[in-house]
């Protein structure tokens, strides 16, 4: 199945890099440097998957999920946090805001398999 996934972060090089790796993979990719930029297109692109970086400047990633959920494609998609913190207060922080999972930077070409796999699973299950 291909994908629809949007890739939110300020880091233009983790934009780039990571949408290569899952363009390669054969989903089509849109990458954003801000949420704002995300919130203005995400009904139009229907994503099916939402990886978003935590610590950006003007909206963080928490407000970016608890926004994206008021919205119809939002409250569709698979959320999924990308960040550098690992314990388990930010774990539950990423919950709160409307997240679906977490992985923690670097991100690694295997761990975007397996969240790939899962986001396929979950959407088969709907």
């Amino acid at each position: 199945m291909r994908l629809r996934v949007v890739v939110v972060d300020d880091e233009p090089d983790f934009c780039r890099s990571t949408g290569m790796l899952l363009e390669g993979l054969g989903h089509e990719v849109h990458t954003f440097p801000s949420g704002s930029g995300v919130l203005q297109e995400v009904d139009t692109i229907q994503p099916h998957l939402i990886l978003s970086d935590l610590v950006m400047p003007q909206m963080d990633g928490f407000d970016l999920a608890r926004r994206l959920r008021q919205t119809v494609a939002g409250k569709q998609a698979v959320l999924v946090a990308i960040t550098g913190f690992a314990d388990d207060e930010h774990r539950q922080q990423v919950v709160r805001a409307g997240f679906d999972f977490r992985l923690v930077k670097p991100v690694t070409l295997d761990e975007l398999r397996w969240l790939l796999e899962e986001v396929v699973d979950q959407l088969g299950a709907r």
